[in-house]
């Protein structure tokens, strides 16, 4: 009797539209991580415009970045990394997200409207720009389900 094992490949599109039903919610949070980073590096002596720069500049070098090291993950996926590597999107996710959703605040506002513009809506750009965050990650999940069947496949 012949019997052969099979490793279920995990879905990966699951998790992250789990985490985008989340994410509608959850934008108000990480904006508020977002403004104490901002006034964390405003502590620590920049102005409050320039730190918004330095925190847009880190954001979009780790959202850029960090798709590139979690595919590169994928293609060295051995069994053992394959048990969690749902837990490794689900972080990958809430990272990925907070960087886009400040990344994106760029194109709507600036450092001057959010540090001294006192209109009620300061830092209301940033709820939008998490759930633009969305689509974007669900995309990721896609590419990355995708490449873990070539990297079955090629097993």
């Amino acid at each position: 009797m012949n019997t052969e094992l099979t490793i279920k490949k995990p879905d990966l599109l699951k998790p992250t539209l789990i985490f985008s039903a989340v994410g509608i919610f959850i934008p108000a949070f990480t904006a508020i991580l977002l403004l104490g980073f901002q006034m964390l590096l405003s502590s620590i002596g920049l102005e409050c415009h320039n730190a918004w720069k330095v925190l847009w500049t880190i954001t979009i070098l780790g959202g850029l970045t960090l798709p590139i090291f979690f595919y590169r993950h994928i293609k060295k996926l051995t069994e053992k990394k394959l048990e969690n590597l749902k837990t490794r999107l689900s972080v990958f996710n809430l990272i990925e997200y907070t960087f886009i959703q400040a990344s994106l605040a760029l194109f709507f506002t600036s450092g001057q409207t959010l540090c001294y513009v006192s209109d009620g809506q300061n830092g209301l750009e940033l709820v939008f720009t998490a759930w633009l965050a969305l689509p974007i990650l669900i995309v990721f999940s896609l590419l990355f389900e995708q490449r873990l069947k070539t990297a079955m496949k090629n097993e």
